[in-house]
Parts: C-alpha cells; structure tokens; sequence
C-alpha cells in the first residue's frame, strides 16, 4: 500500500499547486421577451412586424479558440411568444461560401450552425438545444454537466434563407417540448454559433475557452415579462408498424413478423413527463460500429434507443468512467447485442420542483430459451444543493420472472447516492459515492467505491479519480468491463476485486502570434490498477503533446508504457500467452487533415512492444463529401502481431465503407459495410428514412451478416419495412 499512497500524496500536492490560478469572472448578459399577438409563418425570412419591435441580441464574443475577443462576424437574434410556441429569429452575417458537412439530422457543431440552449429551470443541470444549419438541417439535443445527448428528438419547426449578406433562421418550439416549471420568470440561455471557415466557435453569453460553448454555467438570463404556464393538454401518442422478413443459414431457417406497438409521452406538469411503451421496436436504429478488441475486457458501447434518452442522465450519472451501476442498454439486448422483446415500460422523468430531478423507470422483458423474463427498475433523483452541486441517489432492481410469478433469489439490487460539488465557475469540481449491490446469499465485499478531484484552469487542468470495486460487487442492470476475468485454464469467469486510481495533469499552450497553430496541448496520464494486497496488476502511463491548427487539422504525438501482471494466462491466440510481469512500450502519431476540406483524411500508426513480442497498429479513414447532400468514407484498421514463435501471430483486418446520400432535409439513406476478421464477419446495413411529417418517419432496412473464415458465405439477413406517427393531442 506504500506505492498506493506515495502516489496518491504526489498528485495532491502538484493539483494543490495547479489550483492556486484564478479564473476571471464573466458577465453574464440579459434578454427580455415579450409576448405577441402577431401570426408569425415560419419560412426563415423574418418579415413579421413583430421581429421589427422586438428586442435584439448581439454582442457575441468568440469562445474557441480564444475569449477575449468579440466575434468579427455579426450575428443578432430576436425571441417572443405567443401561447403555444416561443419563437427565434436569427440572422447569421455571412458571404455564401458555407460549410454544410450534411444535411442529415442532429449533426450540429460541424458546418454552418447556428444553435439556441434553454435551461427552463435555470438550475444549471440541463437545458434542451435546437439549432440548424445554413441549408436548415435540424439537431436539438439534451444538455446536462456531463455534455450533450443528440440522440433525443421531438417536435419543432424551423426554415431558413439564404440573403446576400446573411442566412437567416426562424424557429418555432412549443412549449410542450420544454419542460418548465410553471411560475419561473428567469430562464438560462444560450446562442452559439459554430464559425468552421475560422475555424471558431462563438456565443453570446461568454464562456472561457476551457470549457464546451454550451457549458450550463456560463448561459445568459431570459426575462419573461409574464411567466410561463401550462398550455393545457400535453400527450403524445406514437404508434409504429412493422413488418420483416428474415433468415438465419444455419440452420436454414426464415421468419416473417408482423408487430405494432407504441409509445405514449404524457406531461403530468410542464416539466414533469411519463413516458409509456408496448411492445417496443428498436429495428430503425444505426448498427454499432464494430471494433478490434486487443484487452482482456468487455467494451462499452452506447445507448442509441430513443425511449431510454430522455432525463437519461439521472439514471446514467452514476460511478467512474465506464464503470456505471445503470446502462440501459442491459434491458432489451443480451450480452451480444441481440434483441431480446420487450413487453412494456414505463418512465417518469423531470422536475419535482426547481431543485429536484427524479426518476422511476420499470420495464418487462419477454422471457427466451436462455432465460427467464425479466423485469427492471430504477428510481434516482438529483437534489441541487448550492449554484452547481448535488446530493444524489440511486436504487436498482432487476428481478426474474416465470410469467407471472417472480423467482426466488432471480434478482440483482444495487442501492447508492453520490455527493457532487462544483465551485459556481466551474473550475474546480469533485465528487464522492458509493453502490452496494444485493444478491442472494451474498452480504460482504459487495460494494463500489468512488472519488474524483477536477480543476481546468485556462492552462493547467487535471483530475484525480480513485474507485474500488469488490469482489461480490454485482451490477446486473449496470457496465464493469474489469471485475470478471477469464481462466483459460479452467475456461471459468473468476471475480477479482481492484482498486483504480487514475491520474492527468494536461498544460495547454495558445500562442498569440503564431498563423498556423490554435493552440498545444502536453500532458501526463496514469492510470494504475492495484490489487487487494496493494501490488500493481497493471499500469499505463501515456505521455502526449497534441497541436491544433487553424485550418481544423491535428498533429498528435504518444509515448506510452503499460506494464501489466496477468493473474491468468491471456488467451490472445490459440495458445494462451503465460500469466506473469509484461512491460510494454510503444509510440504512436496521429494526423488528421483540414475537416473544411471535401476530401480529408484520418489517420493513425502505433508500433511498440506487446506482451513479449511486437505490434504495429495503422489505421486511416479517407473521407469526401459531395456539398450538401453526400458523404462517403473508406476505412482500414489492420492489427500486426508478431508474439514469440510457441504462440503464434495475429493478423486482424477491420475494414469499412460508409455512404450517405441526403436528398432533402426529409430524406436520407445511409449504408454502412464492416468487415471484421477478429469477429468473422461482414456485415451491411443499409437504411432508407423518410420523415414525411414532423417526428414522423417511414424507415426501410436492410442487413446481411457473411462469414469470412474459410469459404465465404451467409450467416443471416434481413429487411424491415417500419412507420411511426408522431400525433399530439
């Protein structure tokens, strides 16, 4: 425990150094709106009478790369109401030569945009984000601490014009997608501009550079001149169709399938909402991108499902890095990404009042050959405590079913609560929290320990996490890629208890006379995984040093050294590399060219020690867009190991092509190819979607799966034909 402790010591003091720097305050600005009586016809040419009285915002300030200075490209807006929309008004000043990277949905902060963030409840913890781009591409996304999920959509109106000086843009959001808390005359605010041809972002209300444009505690203030109220009935119902055929060839066996079912979203209050399923289907959904997997551990994956991502972050904002007791993609998919049905579900989500944030969510799985059915709860809340911290709480269950009647120790519980604190600038931040987990006859090393110390400064930034996870610690409706290790011995799973500390002190550099260079960034990582005995099982240390460039390109370099003791034999290749003491050194460099440009390149080569034996590692994307409307990318990463000669070598091809074609706005098709050697398969996906109404689309999918080792040959394909209609009442 002597090294646990030395190292511990040594990070406190430098951070205790660190910390010292101040930031300066930034003032926040104000917008008074006003409700009026006009009709206002959203087609992005702001010629109402109401955009020539009401009041305009401007001023905007640049806040990447630098932030002291004002945006040299005007941009005003202007914001009213009536009682069912509030309306936006933008005028971005600009020649035509605009960057539109696509014209596909929710792909904001990469051309020509121009985005408005709310924070109804100005509680700093989440806001709701809609935004276009020059060719009106919408995205609106779910802002919280952590960053944005894109991934949420709902309903809401936009246009925009292209005018000789300037493109403007007009929005009209109803009320009944925003959660609000009736009563609340300061909203918070936010408007930013994404500028690629400087390569700059910029915003109304400032925010120091080291932090995202859209950081909730630097927004303005929205004075209403009447609070907002309730705008009566708010229920969305949105029912699907689908139809599918399908065939596995091995055994040969084909399926068709005919389902309906649906989802219902309810306002109990303006921001408080029940989210209601039947029978969900999730077929529409992008496929994952397939990885090559060199770790002895499981990889995270995101959640695409569009029912889970609303509010998701009082669930999800639980434990360290991708060790979480909630991951909601464990309902609904068994652990290799196939679908297990879905009954039902059900999830209330929102605001209790101004500071509390809660959540229930239950849903019912049906039961298969390989197990039961299962049923799964959760309740969270968020509690604001002071400008920006929390006090939060968690309770999970998941518990097996045999149709009606509950198994007898079937289940997995995890109870927990975390305390959060972060200074009202957001410099400084850390947080504490712990998870037990219940299992049936199962009392003792059963819990999940966590602490983590953030600063980011303008130049130093650094955190200090520290976790520890026991043996019998569970997380059955959760994510641990580490706790359980596989024996190729005895071909078991054996639990092991460790202790992750985890360490980066990061130096940015923005040099003030350079025409090429944003800015460098050098930094030091450790992250160092101890045994319960205090010796190391493994440790990685990356030194880096990143260059930005004006244009968008990148230049980054890493040195890196991992020393591991493997408790078991790693079964990497047929016969299984021997437990025991590796240190392993490699260097890599990465290149990225000028992403403005419409042909660009991604690319990427390590080479080093592994394990005893060599690796080089080349990767590289070669991307070209066709403006607006198509985007084509051929990908390879190839894997090269050369190990001593009793335990062979290892060849791994990961090879890709991606093609989208936006025909409007409305109309977009994506096909999407893998090949993968370490997995033994190709993969293609391709997917036609109409949104021929608001939130409302006609998807056509179309997947085949081929073996690749030996003779080359199907596994399985499918098409699936789904509609969906979103109606408000």
């Amino acid at each position: 425990m002597k090294q646990l402790t030395s190292l511990i010591s040594i990070i406190f003091l430098i951070q205790s150094l660190v910390a010292q720097n101040d930031l300066e305050s930034f003032e926040k600005p104000n917008y008074n709106i006003q409700k009026t009586t006009d009709g206002i016809t959203i087609d992005g040419h702001l010629n109402e009478g109401v955009w020539k009285t009401a009041e305009v915002g401007s001023d905007f300030w640049v806040q990447s790369p630098v932030d002291d200075i004002p945006a040299n490209k005007k941009t005003t807006f202007q914001l009213t109401y009536d009682d069912k929309f509030v309306y936006v008004g933008i005028k971005c000043y600009d020649s035509e030569d605009y960057v539109i990277q696509s014209l596909k949905r929710d792909q904001f902060g990469d051309s020509d945009d121009i985005g408005v963030f709310f924070d109804p409840l100005n509680q700093q913890s989440l806001c709701y984000a809609f935004g276009v781009n020059a060719l009106g591409a919408q995205s609106e996304a779910l802002i919280t601490q952590n960053g944005g999920d894109e991934s949420w959509d709902n309903k809401w109106f936009s246009a925009v014009q292209q005018n000789e000086d300037h493109w403007s843009a007009e929005f009209a959001i109803p009320f009944k997608t925003l959660r609000f808390k009736t009563g609340v005359q300061e909203w918070g605010i936010q408007i930013v501009r994404i500028e690629p041809d400087a390569n700059e972002s910029h915003t109304w209300s400032r925010v120091p550079r080291q932090f995202e444009a859209i950081d909730l505690g630097y927004f303005g203030t929205l004075n209403w001149d009447v609070a907002p109220t309730k705008t009566g009935t708010n229920i969305s119902l949105i029912p699907y169709a689908t139809t599918s055929l399908s065939q596995d060839f091995d055994p040969d066996k084909k399926n068709g399938d005919f389902k309906i079912g649906g989802d219902a979203k309810i306002a109990i209050t303006p921001s408080l909402n029940l989210d209601l399923t039947a029978n969900p289907d999730f077929s529409q959904v992008e496929v994952d991108r397939q990885v090559t997997n060199l770790s002895r551990f499981n990889i995270f994956f995101p959640e695409r499902r569009q029912f889970f991502l609303e509010n998701a972050d009082i669930f999800n904002d639980f434990g360290q890095f991708a060790d979480r007791p909630f991951y909601s993609r464990r309902i609904g998919l068994d652990g290799s990404g196939r679908t297990v049905p879905i009954l039902f579900g059900a999830r209330l989500s929102g605001n209790l009042n101004k500071n509390l944030r809660a959540g229930f969510f239950n849903m019912h799985t049906q039961s298969n050959d390989d197990q039961a059915g299962q049923n799964y709860t959760a309740v969270a809340f968020q509690q604001r405590v002071f400008k920006r911290s929390a006090i939060k709480g968690l309770f999970l269950n998941r518990q097996g079913f045999d149709g009606s009647e509950s198994i007898g120790g079937d289940y997995g519980r995890n109870a927990g609560g975390e305390f959060f604190y972060s200074t009202e600038d957001g410099k400084v931040s850390f947080q504490v929290g712990g998870i037990k987990s219940m299992k049936d006859s199962i009392s003792n090393k059963n819990q999940h320990l966590y602490g983590r110390f953030n600063y980011a400064g303008q130049n130093f930034r650094t955190f200090l996490s520290v976790q520890h996870l026991s043996e019998n610690y569970f997380a059955d409706m959760g994510f641990n890629g580490r706790l359980v290790n596989y024996n190729p011995e005895t071909n078991e799973f054996v639990r092991i208890a460790y202790t992750q500390v985890s360490n980066m002190l990061d130096y940015y550099y923005y040099p003030t006379d350079s025409k090429k260079v944003n800015f460098h960034w050098s930094g030091l990582e450790n992250f160092v995984w101890f045994n319960t005995d205090g010796s190391v099982n493994e440790w990685y240390t990356r030194l880096r040093h990143f260059i930005f460039f004006k244009n968008t390109s990148q230049l980054r370099f890493r040195l890196n050294n991992i020393y591991t003791d493997l408790i078991f034999p790693f079964a990497l290749t047929e016969n299984p590399l021997p437990k025991g003491e590796y240190n392993q050194r490699e260097a890599n460099i990465q290149f990225n060219t000028d992403q403005r440009k419409l042909v660009n390149l991604e690319s990427f080569i390590v080479y080093g020690t592994f394990f005893g034996g060599k690796k080089l590692t080349y990767r590289g994307t070669l991307n070209f867009r066709k403006q607006p409307w198509g985007n084509f990318a051929l990908g390879i990463e190839q894997n090269d190991i050369w190990l001593p000669e009793e335990f062979g070598d290892l060849h791994l091809t990961l090879a890709s092509a991606r093609v989208e074609i936006n025909f409007s706005t409305n109309l977009f098709w994506t096909t999407f190819l893998q090949f993968n050697t370490q997995s033994d398969n190709f993969n293609i996906n391709s997917r036609l979607q109409w949104r021929f109404a608001p939130m409302s689309d006609l998807y056509l999918v179309y997947t085949d799966n081929y073996l690749i080792d030996g003779k080359f040959g199907p596994k399985s394909r499918a098409v699936v034909l789904k509609a969906n209609y979103w109606l408000t009442l």
